[in-house]
């Protein structure tokens, strides 16, 4: 097939014509595009924005809230602690006869469950109403200072001098050994379970000798005191047996000071037993045919058959209401602290 040049001309003319309106319909949709990319991108960021205010504004709420909540949980505490302090200055009132019951369990000694300071203030509490009956003390207790027992021992002893009127009772349960026996020799009459252990009368002080450890290790000790006895219990240095006897005099006198308590207050009581001051253990059994206690029962049994319809008291040492509000509110702060989100 043959083509003129005018047909040429034609044909090129319509191609360029085409091709010039192909590119600028191109360039008008990428416009087009480029205009809706940007709009969605804006609308994306106006989008993003408010959800992160929203989000934020959520969590002060959050914050407010909580704070509010503890605010209000603190005045709670505060009014409540008010009235319990309140309550706990007035004097305790028993308008008909009463059984005092004191609790004593645990170690002897100062900062320990059975304080002698403490003891002495509750056994003042007890006997300053004058409907109390009787005194019965709640013995479950290893031993310990031989100092505090010996204190509410003299205690015990002295109440009883004042108001003779006032029985005073000592109920065993698991122990009364050592120091526990110390106290409870002062009542009257001394119960206890058949397997309950009793007795222990005795002093002990223990320690180590570790001077041959630290030859082996290559460890020498030095120590600088004023006075040759300051250290002798020192267990990296050697015990001389001038040492040895002075401290075993001052745990015989200490010994011999508790046998004497025992007797005065068991009286004609005691058996005549060589193993009675050894610091021997005995159970409820036994102790009962050696004079250590006056016979087997349980609280609720002395209770029920001694002092039948009336009213029994526990005096217990109080924990400080100021004590309580600050354990309470700091939880509180701290699981509302654990609860809050920080940004």
């Amino acid at each position: 097939m043959a083509w003129t040049e005018q047909e040429d001309k034609g044909s090129n003319s319509i191609d360029g014509s085409a091709s010039i309106e192909q590119e600028f319909t191109t360039s008008k949709e990428k416009r087009s595009d480029v205009n809706n990319m940007s709009e969605k991108s804006h609308l994306w960021s106006l989008l993003e924005s408010t959800l992160k205010e929203n989000v934020q504004e959520k969590r002060r709420a959050r914050r407010w809230k909580i704070f509010f909540r503890v605010s209000y949980l603190v005045v709670f505490i505060v009014v409540i602690g008010l009235v319990f302090g309140q309550a706990e200055t007035k004097d305790l009132q028993v308008n008909r006869d009463f059984v005092a019951v004191l609790p004593l369990e645990g170690q002897i000694g100062a900062g320990q469950p059975i304080d002698a300071n403490s003891v002495l203030e509750l056994l003042d509490e007890a006997y300053s109403h004058r409907k109390i009956q009787a005194l019965i003390l709640k013995m479950n207790s290893p031993g310990g200072s031989p100092v505090h027992a010996g204190i509410i021992y003299d205690a015990i002893q002295l109440k009883q001098a004042q108001y003779p009127e006032v029985p005073v009772h000592v109920v065993v349960e698991d122990l009364a050994a050592s120091g526990g026996y110390y106290i409870a020799a002062a009542a009257d009459q001394i119960l206890a379970d058949k397997a309950s252990l009793v007795g222990s009368i005795g002093v002990i002080s223990a320690g180590f000798d570790l001077t041959e450890l630290m030859e082996k290790v290559g460890v020498k000790r030095r120590v600088f005191t004023a006075g040759e006895n300051k250290a002798f219990l020192d267990p990296f240095l050697p015990l001389n047996s001038s040492s040895a006897k002075k401290w075993q005099a001052v745990l015989d006198e200490t010994h011999e000071q508790f046998i004497h308590a025992v007797k005065v207050g068991r009286g004609d009581k005691l058996a005549d037993h060589p193993d009675l001051f050894t610091g021997a253990v005995f159970s409820g059994v036994k102790a009962v045919e050696l004079g250590l206690i006056d016979g087997l029962s349980s609280f609720h049994q002395l209770v029920k058959q001694s002092y039948a319809g009336m009213e029994v008291v526990y005096f217990v040492e109080d924990e400080e209401p100021w004590r309580k509000i600050t354990e309470t509110f700091g939880i509180t702060v701290a699981n509302a602290i654990l609860k809050m989100e920080f940004f």
